[in-house]
């Protein structure tokens, strides 16, 4: 019976996390892996999975989660004008390549270069989006074309490594491009769909071989947590998105400013075995 209650207790964990996870990813347009990760991590460890599928299996988890998360999250951004289409023609395959790159390579690369490189650039964001008045929307001279694809190349890289959405980062490198916050917010919704689809199936592919995986489990995707999760995550989105189109750009612009640093905190946090 107590093991049962407790199974009950995890299930439920996982529906609520999967509804803030939906909340964030529409607000925010990130795809919630901020939650997903830590989330899907303690539960594999609950379930006592061997020590080094635990944090494979949180990403790719939460990677495929953000397929359908960032999905309803951008059609409802679509809905009120708010996804540049032309950012995600000229960014669209360089995002893709970066993500499954990402997630080919995570099996071979330590987390802990890439855990401060991540907090690095979300600290460094966070900070110059609070100090801005406007978060570096409209800018006079934005990044040129060419760097964006770079950029957008590495964001697509680190988001299928850390298991994100990639919001973290889009969005402030769509501010330095000249779109504004709603619409910043609003493409890299979508964004997170081209960066979570490749990503997901090279985890599968990288996955896929392995022997010793454990059950309901497709490559480093657990099936489990991913039918449990998707549900919540596909109601709070909507929910998310609303709230976004809500706020004035200034606070939309501070509580996203505000959402990096918190971020960056906990990465740090975790390198140093704190929290």
């Amino acid at each position: 019976m107590e093991i049962s209650s407790e199974l009950v207790l995890l299930a439920s964990g996982l529906l609520v996390a999967g509804f803030v996870a939906g909340i964030i990813a529409g607000l925010l347009g990130v795809g919630g892996g901020i939650v997903l990760v830590p989330v899907l991590f303690q539960t594999f460890v609950f379930f006592d999975l061997p020590p080094h599928f635990q944090i494979h299996m949180a990403v790719a988890t939460s990677l495929a989660i953000i397929c359908f998360t960032g999905f309803q999250s951008a059609r409802s951004h679509l809905k009120r004008g708010a996804v540049d289409v032309m950012v995600l023609r000229d960014w669209g395959m360089f995002v893709a390549i970066g993500a499954l790159s990402g997630a080919i390579a995570a099996r071979f690369i330590a987390p802990v270069g890439l855990k401060l490189v991540f907090a690095a650039i979300a600290l460094g964001a966070g900070l110059r989006m609070l100090i801005s008045r406007d978060g570096g929307e409209g800018r006079a001279h934005p990044l040129a074309l060419g760097m964006q694809k770079c950029l957008s190349l590495l964001i697509g890289l680190f988001s299928a490594l850390m298991g994100i959405g990639g919001g973290t980062l889009s969005v402030p490198l769509l501010g330095m491009s000249g779109r504004d916050m709603h619409r910043a917010v609003g493409t890299s919704s979508a964004i997170g769909v081209i960066i979570a689809v490749p990503a997901t199936l090279g985890f599968i592919l990288a996955g896929w071989n392995l022997t010793d995986l454990p059950p309901l489990s497709l490559g480093y995707v657990n099936v489990l947590a991913l039918g449990l999760m998707i549900p919540t995550s596909m109601l709070g989105a909507p929910l998310g998105a609303r709230m976004a189109h809500q706020l004035s750009r200034p606070t939309l612009n501070y509580v996203f400013a505000g959402f990096l640093l918190v971020s960056a905190g906990r990465m740090l946090a975790s390198l140093f075995g704190v929290g």
